[in-house]
């Protein structure tokens, strides 16, 4: 064999040599109570590996929450059937189940019931990036059902079931939010079924992009499926929204100086409220700080808001309600907007929000264009 073919298969064998391959664990296979299994499978875990869940994981309601702080982990739940997986859960409702303080980790095929936080996600002085949750199912958490708290890029929420979460999936103060995908998920009871919430990041240095919200259908709520508070560049498309059961809830709820919103090829409702809600902010922070007077809430006003291709089928109070509106509000033709009351009811808007509707958009079965001036209050009333 010539000498060059030897130093090239030597160098093969070489590289092979140390070539690192990705171990499967399996939590059974370890001893100990379900969550010993957990963690000793987890403390064996090295980067790239799955800890493949083929057991129940139970929690005493007094047990330290569950803590990933190493990266590149994939927890994954063995097939059960098609109508059952394996869950982690607390024995009790209190504390976290899992604490999440790295990124670059996956949860798949899951089921996390039964705590005050399910997942809850650290991001401390970092930024985290890669994160994924995928055919999972989420139930019966006091709080949340996923919390981001902190910033975070590549965030992917696929094929995933929330129930009776008070805030299903919640942003907490996020100044970095980019590529934050929320795609074909189900969220059913809970308070703010998503809440994208930044009340007390800096106005000044959010870096927000493709924060998308798509392919969801969102049953009835207590109060609001979407809520936006001091939130960049968000797409909310192609979902199904039932809006809330209180006076004050919306399907979309838009508040605290939010910019740049497309709403997209919705079909949306709500029974009881309105059907979005473009609004400014009655007190700093997460609605516990300080109360901010009248002639500050401008200040906060959300702006440049654009509806296309969205169908609101009912709505109780008027369809859009605006208070302390800002930039623009654009109503392409191919919406087709429904309500027992006005249509768009605004105050303290008239001077500081401009409205681009087109001549063709639908309100209560009547185009835009047919609306006659006297006519005009009874769907349109924009108070100053």
């Amino acid at each position: 064999m010539h000498s060059t073919y030897k130093i090239i298969i030597l160098l093969v064998f070489a590289t092979a040599s140390f070539k690192t391959y990705a171990n499967t664990l399996k939590v059974s296979s370890f001893n100990g109570t379900s969550s010993e299994k957990l963690q000793k499978a987890y403390n064996k875990a090295q980067k790239g590996d799955v800890i493949l869940i083929d057991i129940d994981i139970e929690f005493k309601h007094d047990d330290k929450p569950f803590v990933i702080n190493k990266e590149g982990i994939t927890f994954k739940g063995k097939k059960h059937s098609k109508t059952k997986k394996f869950k982690l859960y607390k024995t009790e409702k209190k504390g976290n189940l899992i604490l999440l303080k790295v990124g670059d980790t996956h949860f798949e095929n899951l089921i996390f019931e039964n705590a005050v936080n399910l997942i809850r996600i650290e991001s401390g002085t970092k930024v985290l990036s890669n994160i994924s949750v995928k055919d999972c199912y989420f139930s019966n958490s006091k709080y949340t059902g996923i919390d981001f708290r902190g910033n975070f890029t590549n965030v992917n929420v696929e094929n995933t079931y929330f129930k009776n979460c008070k805030f299903s999936l919640q942003t907490f103060d996020s100044v970095i939010l980019k590529n934050f995908i929320v795609n074909t998920c189900t969220f059913e009871e809970g308070d703010h079924q998503i809440s994208i919430d930044n009340a007390f990041a800096d106005t000044d240095l959010i870096e927000h992009a493709n924060i998308v919200i798509k392919n969801c259908t969102f049953y009835v709520a207590d109060r609001f499926n979407i809520a936006l508070a001091n939130t960049r560049n968000a797409l909310i498309k192609n979902n199904n929204m039932h809006g809330g059961l209180q006076k004050y809830s919306q399907a979309v709820h838009i508040e605290h100086d939010t910019r740049d919103v497309l709403i997209k090829n919705n079909t949306m409702k709500n029974d009881v409220g309105n059907a979005i809600i473009i609004f400014s902010t009655g007190y700093t922070g997460h609605g516990n700080g300080r109360k901010i007077p009248n002639e500050e809430k401008i200040n906060f006003g959300s702006s440049n808001i654009t509806l296309d291709g969205n169908t609101i089928t009912h709505s109780k109070q008027a369809a859009i309600a605006i208070g302390y509106g800002r930039g623009f509000l654009k109503i392409k033709g191919n919406n087709v907007l429904n309500s027992e009351e006005k249509i768009i009811s605004g105050f303290a808007t008239k001077k500081t929000m401009t409205f681009k509707i087109d001549n063709n958009a639908l309100f209560n079965g009547k185009k835009y264009i047919d609306i006659s001036e006297s006519e005009m209050p009874n769907y349109v009333l924009i108070k100053n």
